[in-house]
């Protein structure tokens, strides 16, 4: 083989490496979180699939559990259900005891399988996994709600002794206001008190209540003082 030859082929080899390199790193690249490249031409994502692909492109804090309000009632079932405690009787155990012991079990099982979040725009409800929880099952929709939509929120009974998280927003349809608590809550005798019209919402303190209320004030959530 001459040396012409011989140079032709380091040279055809050397530009079939480097081809075989660049796809190579172009297939280990990772794609964006919001990348569609493989949907049909002419795909439209929902807006609740563009929702979720904020809600995962977004810095997302997801506030720490808390079993704080099941073991209260847990406590409470064993004080009014276990032998020897002064409590105890058959009215006690069948009144009390069994229905804060089921209680406190059926809270348990929410604060392992539930979270809240916070991200740039958003506060959600979601499984521990982060997936979605489906829609809400008294208004319908997703429970992901902008902070921008809040008009007030709160802890019940107190912020140091919380057992209900709650808050009002306007993101659901104006329509659904009215429903459950809703009714008393948007009532002309509450506005007049000062209440702004909004959809209510309540949930178990099943999370650490002072991140939340600081992941709120952070992104400043509206609150009527």
């Amino acid at each position: 083989m001459n040396p012409s030859s011989a140079l032709l082929i380091l040279v055809v080899c050397g530009v079939a490496s480097a081809f075989t390199t660049t796809s190579s790193l172009a297939q280990l690249r990772p794609k964006s979180a919001t990348s569609f490249d493989n949907e049909p031409i002419g795909f439209t994502p929902s807006p609740a699939t563009l929702s979720r692909t904020r809600l995962a492109a977004s810095p997302l804090e997801v506030i720490d559990p808390s079993y704080n309000l099941a073991l209260g009632s847990l406590a409470l079932g064993a004080v009014f259900g276990v032998p020897g405690s002064p409590l105890k009787s058959k009215l006690s155990a069948f009144l009390g005891g069994i229905p804060l012991t089921l209680f406190g079990l059926f809270l348990a099982f929410q604060t392992t399988t539930l979270r809240f979040t916070l991200d740039d725009e958003n506060f959600a409800l979601v499984r521990s996994n982060l997936e979605s929880t489906g829609e809400n099952v008294v208004v319908g929709g997703e429970n992901v709600w902008s902070y921008k939509s809040f008009v007030n929120y709160d802890m019940f009974p107190s912020r140091n002794f919380p057992i209900l998280v709650y808050f009002k927003e306007t993101q659901t349809p104006e329509e659904n206001w009215n429903v459950g608590p809703g009714e008393q809550a948007n009532s002309e005798e509450a506005i007049a008190k000062g209440a702004v019209p909004g959809q209510v919402h309540f949930f178990p303190a099943i999370a650490n209540t002072e991140d939340l209320i600081k992941g709120f004030e952070k992104h400043g959530c509206a609150k009527i003082e």
